[in-house]
């Protein structure tokens, strides 16, 4: 064993004494709760002082954003990290975790941080674990050094990098860093229609521009598959989606390889055959007695047509007629209830809320119903 280890094995009986006297010494790159400093083995070994957290302070200079676009403003107190010269410390296979950079997307020339994040082994066990780093993409292919839990890695060109992690012999595959190069703007992503029925499709619109020609459009949704690679993805709505807000994702490329992602406008599903709320049948004066303004505020909610919410209603199987009256919960939403598009069946604006049959309406029909405020809907009993 080298004199450098054995004084690292010396200095462990401080550190020990530390944690007993509950004195921070150094940095836990645990990714627990409690995220202390602790030391960490990020050693220059090159003549140059370290700091305290492994990195080693350089002169602050002009960066560049995650945009692509050159900034004065930004300090670079980093520098690049390099390998410690010191023999690596035997394999254990005790530490393991997990690893991703702290600075999410960087722009050209700018500076990543990578980070382990401890999840099996001890503190100490860390410290002393071999670390062997590898990357691409970056100016650095890589690094190694006991302990050394945390490195910075300068990148010139566009893309996506990579790096990878042997920690005490364990292997470990670091989550992706995009840098960016020549910026892209998004100004929206549309849905149509913004209601959709089970079995029918939903369609994204996305704009967007660059001064760099524009290569690539990757959809993506968590509710299903979208297809389309260009400015237009497209999705069928199911039936497990009814009442949810659907959405997709575009990831935007261009030829410089900045890569942007947009979460777009939602789309209401609905499936016309799961009901939502069944229809009363009542005399036509109604309004006047049971039902009336004074009455309406202290109905139950799933007697009413909701706000802003489409719902799938159902005219009653033992419906005498199809003759339906509407109106508001609250008697000073009586206007807005009124006006054009405030209340809608099938999409098709209700014109006399008064006594009005929707179209092809029969005992059992089912509507895809939407209001702008809070609506009692009646079948009118002649």
């Amino acid at each position: 064993m080298t004199d450098k280890n054995l004084l690292r094995i010396g200095f462990f009986g401080v550190f020990l004494g530390c944690l007993i006297s509950f004195s921070a010494c150094g940095s836990d790159s645990s990714s627990s709760a409690d995220d202390g400093e602790f030391f960490s083995s990020n050693s220059q070994e090159d003549g140059s002082a370290d700091s305290k957290d492994g990195k080693t302070e350089g002169s602050s200079g002009s960066t560049t954003d995650s945009s692509g676009s050159n900034s004065t403003s930004k300090q670079d107190t980093k520098t690049e990290t390099v390998s410690s010269k010191e023999a690596l410390m035997p394999e254990s296979k005790k530490v393991n975790g997990t690893c991703a950079t702290t600075t999410g997307k960087i722009g050209k020339g700018e500076l990543a941080t990578w980070k382990f994040y401890r999840n099996d082994g001890s503190v100490i066990e860390q410290i002393m674990a071999p670390f062997k780093w590898s990357f691409t993409g970056g100016n650095t292919e890589a690094l190694q050094g006991n302990g050394l839990d945390e490195v910075n890695v300068r990148y010139e060109n566009a893309g996506t990098a990579t790096a990878t992690l042997n920690v005490d012999g364990n292997e470990i595959k670091c989550d992706p860093l995009q840098v960016q190069g020549i910026p892209i703007t998004i100004k929206s992503c549309t849905a149509k229609p913004t209601t959709v029925n089970a079995g029918s499709n939903v369609t994204w619109t996305v704009e967007a521009s660059s001064e760099s020609d524009i290569t690539e459009y990757s959809w993506t949704s968590a509710f299903g598959t979208v297809s389309g690679n260009g400015t237009t993805g497209t999705m069928t709505a199911s039936a497990e989606m009814h009442k949810k807000s659907i959405t997709a994702t575009v990831t935007v490329t261009n030829k410089d390889k900045t890569s942007e992602s947009f979460i777009c406008d939602g789309a209401m599903v609905l499936d016309p055959e799961s009901v939502d709320l069944v229809l009363t049948v009542a005399t036509n004066n109604v309004f006047n007695e049971e039902y009336s303004q004074d009455n309406r505020i202290n109905l139950p909610d799933d007697m009413f047509i909701p706000e802003q919410e489409p719902i799938t209603v159902q005219i009653p199987l033992d419906a005498p007629t199809c003759n339906i009256s509407c109106v508001p919960r609250v008697g000073a939403d009586d206007d807005a209830l009124r006006k054009s598009g405030g209340i809608t069946w099938n999409g098709e604006p209700v014109s006399n809320l008064g006594y009005f049959s929707p179209a092809g309406c029969a005992p059992g029909k089912k509507y895809s119903v939407e209001a702008v405020v809070k609506a009692l809907c009646i079948v009118v009993k002649q």
